[in-house]
């Protein structure tokens, strides 16, 4: 487990149980766009074909004629639970029939037979027909342990020992030798090398103290070089041309739902490597929400409609991205993520880490909350928090049709996989935008939108247009607030000097957030601002977020349960009361 090595092409073993599988697809779906004489091939085992993610991306693979091996090792036993309780197929490789795929039955324990299929399969992705070959073998040992399995009681000894008699290392030097291939002393002689090279490599890393081995301590990384790897080293974005809406001098208004497909087809006509990935981005004259008009026409082979398998192309838009291709991954709501949560979060958000920072992961996830339009608790996800407890992800959340492409443009270009908030209620409104859309807007750069002295607002995405509400409400009571728009909110991006700077000058925080003020963003801004600034802080913070319940289906109801305009205004009005009393008495 969490072994990898990109030199010799391979992309990683995984401790999720066929946690690999579509990644691996993903790469070999890259292979394919190359027009490269490459194969993928994917060892899962018998427990890991119970997988749903298994079924979905064979079933892609099928459609879109990968060139993948599937080899599924079956050593009889899931841990402790034999294939008999787990399949009614005799045979696993059975399962491929229903997807169209090839399906072939190998004798695991006979080298020769294993090499001659391999040899076939091969022909036959590389033929575009993607296969699953069954090799029937067998674990002598219990899962990750030295004792045999019998020791625990789901098998007998008897077995055990009738499978010992078939081990291919044992059976393959007395062929050998019977068919006079080889000599004896030359089987000495490989032994002694394959022993001498693993004792290097043991002394090479460990070290024996009291009898057992153990790591020197000088191998261990130092407190300080933890966090090393988690996300790039912003190499890939230091010739981004950065701008802020001042910088030009002509622009026009523009919808917000309009320049998202101006940006994507954009990215499209200046990187050949990128796609764009999901269910509908290519049907329905622009996808479910119009985000994706036009571009199906313009690049048919690069607007990837999927089958709904959420999980499996997550999945595979990590292996394209493990490959070099620049993914753009639809998710219709965020809530849907939840069906694709192992994909995103144990695989996405830790790839460059767990592997070493060998992998760069060039992935953007774009979703639409559809928080205040009644469709219900499944259906109303604010994903920002849930995204944010995995550290390789960035988030970004603009609030303007300006922030949207430059923060766009900053996530294509980087390394690292990017979650991209567009709101619902953002969709319809306009402001100015420049005719060319090639600039950028950096990661973990706040913006003040309204300075005023009496407090500071910090919000994101939706919020921030609510919250400027309400200040425009209160300035007719002589009541004078500052806003951030944090436009990006994973929090190792999380401006706070641009949030201290604030502080200083008004004392007060208020954080506003649509979503669940259990767990929320705003709870970990807080704790950090209370750390980085308490000095500055003239009262306690506060937070103005959601009613942690799962959202009801009735708008009008939903309403209630979200903050709205007059709601932030009169938390801003309880805050700010104690100055309002002391200007009156001057």
């Amino acid at each position: 487990m969490h072994l990898a090595d990109k030199n010799c092409n391979f992309i990683g073993t995984n401790a999720i149980v066929a946690g690999g599988v579509s990644i691996l697809t993903g790469a070999a779906w890259a292979y394919k766009i190359n027009n490269c004489k490459k194969i993928g091939v994917s060892f899962l085992g018998d427990g890991a074909v119970n997988q749903g993610i298994v079924h979905e991306v064979m079933n892609m693979a099928a459609l879109w004629s990968i060139p993948v091996v599937y080899v599924i090792e079956n050593n009889l036993y899931a841990v402790a639970t034999h294939v008999r309780e787990s399949s009614s197929l005799e045979h696993l490789a059975q399962r491929a029939l229903g997807y169209g795929l090839q399906g072939m039955v190998v004798d695991g324990m006979d080298p020769l037979s294993v090499y001659l299929a391999m040899r076939y399969a091969r022909k036959e992705a590389l033929l575009d027909s993607p296969i699953v070959m069954e090799v029937k073998t067998y674990r002598y040992k219990h899962q990750a342990q030295g004792l045999p399995g019998s020791s625990f009681g789901y098998r007998t000894k008897e077995e055990e020992e009738e499978w010992m008699k078939r081990d291919p290392v044992h059976q393959l030097t007395e062929e050998l030798l019977k068919e006079d291939s080889i000599e004896l002393k030359d089987l000495s002689y490989i032994k002694k090398i394959a022993s001498s090279l693993i004792s290097q490599s043991i002394s090479t890393i460990l070290k024996t103290e009291e009898g057992s081995y153990c790591v020197p301590q000088e191998l261990y990384p130092g407190k300080e070089e933890l966090k090393n790897g988690v996300l790039s080293n912003g190499k890939a974005l230091q010739t981004a041309k950065y701008a802020e809406a001042e910088t030009f001098l002509h622009m026009k208004n523009r919808k917000f739902i309009d320049v998202i497909p101006d940006v994507l087809c954009r990215c499209l006509d200046v990187h050949e490597e990128a796609y764009i990935i999901g269910e509908e981005v290519g049907h329905m004259k622009g996808g479910a929400f119009l985000a994706t008009k036009g571009i199906y026409q313009k690049h048919p082979k690069r607007v990837i409609n999927t089958p709904i398998s959420e999980a499996g192309f997550t999945g595979m838009a990590l292996g394209l991205s493990l490959i070099g291709k620049r993914p753009i991954v639809e998710i219709m709501y965020p809530d849907f993520a939840l069906a694709a949560a192992d994909p995103l979060f144990n695989q996405i958000g830790k790839y460059r880490y767990m592997f070493g920072n060998q992998f760069d992961v060039p992935l953007i996830i774009r979703t639409r909350v559809s928080i205040g339009t009644g469709y219900g608790a499944q259906h109303s996800m604010e994903p920002a928090s849930l995204f944010a407890l995995f550290p390789g992800w960035r988030i970004v959340a603009p609030s303007t049709p300006f922030d949207y492409v430059g923060l766009f443009n900053t996530a294509f270009l980087s390394l690292d996989p990017v979650l991209v908030i567009e709101h619902h209620a953002l969709y319809p409104l306009e402001g100015p935008v420049p005719s060319e859309l090639d600039y950028c807007i950096p990661f973990g750069k706040a913006r003040v939108v309204k300075k005023g002295n009496y407090l500071t607002v910090v919000s994101y995405s939706y919020g921030t247009i609510k919250t400027l509400r309400a200040a425009e409400i209160l300035a007719s009571e002589g009541i004078d607030v500052e806003v951030i728009d944090l436009r990006t909110v994973n929090y190792a991006s999380i401006d706070y000097e641009t949030i201290g700077e604030s502080l200083q000058k008004t004392g007060r925080l208020l954080i506003v957030e649509e979503g669940s003020f259990l767990g929320g963003v705003g709870a970990q801004i807080s704790d950090e601002v209370q750390r980085r600034f308490f000095d500055f802080l003239d009262s306690e913070i506060h937070r103005v977020a959601g009613i942690p319940i799962p959202l009801p289906v009735s708008k009008t109801i939903e309403t209630m349960a979200i903050p709205n305009d007059m709601d932030i205004a009169q938390e801003i009005r309880r805050i700010v009361k104690p100055i309002l009393e002391i200007n009156s008495k001057k």
